[in-house]
Parts: C-alpha cells; structure tokens; sequence
C-alpha cells in the first residue's frame, strides 16, 4: 500500500512538471521570473488547498443532513468552484498587487495563473488517488490517474489562467472601480466554466465534459497565439530606436520583430557553442523585456520606475553585445 501510495504522488507530479514546462515554453520571449513562478505553484499547492477544504467543509456542512449523496453533488457543483477560484486568485491578486511589473499582458497572466491552477491540481490529484485506492480499491485507483492526471490534467491550469487574464489587463485599465470589475468578470468566467464542468461530470456526462474543458484550452491557445503576435508587433514598434541608438544591431532588430529567434539562436549555437547561445538567448530576452518596458512608459508611465529599468537594460543588452562577439 505505502508503494502505491508513492506511485500516487509521482503520477500526479509527472504530469504537473510536463504541463509546467510547457507553459514556461509557452512565455517565449521574455520569461517570467522563477522565484515568482515557483511561489505561484506553491501557492496553488498548499495554502488555496487548505483554504479551500476548511471554507467548503464548513459550508457543506449543513447540508449533510439532506444525505450524504446530496451534499457532496451541492458541494462539488455550487460550494466548491467559487472557493477554489477566489483562493487560487488570491495568489494572482498578491502578484498583481506586489510584482505587477512582471504582468506585461494576457501571456503572463495565462502563465501565472495556469502555474497556480497546476499546483492546486497536483495536490488535489494526490488525495483522490489516496482516496480511490483505499476506498475502491485497485481498479478503482487505476482507472482513475490516466482520467484526472491526462485527459482532465489542464483543468485548474485553464480555470485560474482566466482569472490571470483578469488581472493582466487591469493593469492596463484606468479606474480603480474600472479595474476591479475587469478582474471580477474573468473571475466570474472562471467560476462558470468550472461549475459547468463538476456539473456535466456529476452528471455522468464526461464526454461533453471533457469537451468543455478542451474549448476552454483552445480559447487559451488562441490568446496565446495573439499575444504572442503581440509582443512581435511591440518590439517591432519599440525596437526600431534602439537600432538607431546603436543599443542593437539591425540584424539583430531583424529577428527579434521576425519568427526566426529559435532558427538564430541555433545557427549561432552550431556556429559558436553552447555558450554563445545561451548568450544569444539572454540577449533576445533582454530586448523583448526592454520592448515590454517601452510599450509599459507609453501607457502607464513611470507606474514601476520603468525608465530607470529600461535604461539599465540597455546597458544589460550593450555588455551581452560584447559577450557575444568578443
């Protein structure tokens, strides 16, 4: 039992660790710190867990004496997803409140708030494993890991990134009541979506459960997808002055406003080594996180001393040029 136990925990922490590289790959040009990214998971694994399961046992509780049955599809379906969303959230809100210049749009607000989503999920996974196999047995365990660890694996990723969209674009939003209600209405939409699905799969409507679920990740790729454009467009837009200011090369201009910086950083890793590269790599970093910065003075203005953190990245990108060429 106690190996099974084990196997548990690595069958929901496999999983976890694949979706969160795949969202630290899906951040590409300038990725978020990995201070912040952790105390998100850890948030999403321990504090909103414990929240969540002493509010929706207290409130549950008066309505075991409808039946054991009835209480637990309430509380699933109506109790549960408000309280874990707002406890997930409380992680984006301390982001949004203490390191919002790490928010530069929808991207980071995905990335974040699907990180918090999976750390929540993988402790979740681990007590219904436990659960299935000391209460169902081992069939019952065995069916239940590839259902909750793979094919609903994203579930809470894709629930709290809306509430990340959320906060990203309050940034952006003029008006204190403005901003609140941006974050309230992508709340909201998180809520739905997961009441939506306890509801079909309380039901015994997997399927269309499921079904749910993966509309849900592709309106979230799409989102990444623009945003990804997005962020092209603001290096294209922002760059150009730096090219002028001798900060970057026109070559170098070149690829970060174009779709070749995995094509440049490999020829220059054939080319000059592993260490060139990684080089590179900073390098392209730097640039889109100064073009973020430049895009953030031309709306928000001094929000974050953003001009003394554009003007230290310059110098950052200048001694990377040396690096590289040197």
């Amino acid at each position: 039992m106690a190996l099974l136990r084990l196997f548990s925990v690595v069958a929901a922490a496999l999983p976890t660790a694949l979706y969160v590289l795949l969202f630290w790959w899906v951040d590409r040009h300038e990725k978020e710190p990995r201070a912040l990214l952790l105390g998100a998971f850890v948030w999403g694994a321990v504090p909103s867990v414990m929240l969540s399961l002493i509010i929706e046992s207290w409130l549950a509780r008066p309505l075991s004496v409808f039946g054991q049955g009835y209480a637990s599809v309430v509380g699933s379906t109506l109790i549960a997803p408000p309280i874990e969303e707002v406890a997930k959230g409380l992680a984006l809100w301390g982001l949004y409140r203490w390191a919002r210049a790490e928010m530069d749009g929808d991207l980071d607000g995905i990335v974040y708030g699907a990180v918090v989503g999976l750390g929540f999920a993988m402790v979740e996974n681990i007590f219904y494993f436990w659960t299935a196999l000391e209460e169902s047995g081992l069939s019952a365990w065995a069916t239940i890991i590839p259902v909750r660890a793979l094919a609903f694996g994203l579930n809470h990723a894709l629930f709290t990134a809306f509430t990340g969209v959320g906060f990203a674009r309050a940034r952006y939003t003029k008006g204190a009541g403005s901003r609140r209600g941006v974050v309230l209405r992508w709340l909201l939409l998180a809520i739905a979506v997961h009441m939506a699905h306890n509801a079909l799969a309380n039901a015994g409507l997997c399927i269309l459960s499921l079904l749910l679920n993966w509309a849900g990740a592709l309106l979230v790729l799409v989102m990444v997808v623009l945003s990804w454009r997005r962020e092209v467009a603001w290096m294209r837009e922002h760059l150009a002055e730096e090219v002028s200011l001798g900060i970057l090369t026109e070559p170098l201009y070149q690829v970060l406003s174009s779709r070749e910086r995995y094509s440049a950083v490999l020829r220059r890793l054939r080319r000059s080594g592993l260490r060139r590269a990684r080089i590179l790599i900073k390098l392209l970093r730097s640039a889109a996180e100064l073009a973020q910065k430049k895009h953030q003075l031309a709306h928000l203005g001094e929000e974050s001393g953003n001009s003394a953190t554009i003007d230290a990245l310059r110098q950052q990108i200048i001694h990377l040029r040396l690096k590289l060429y040197e």
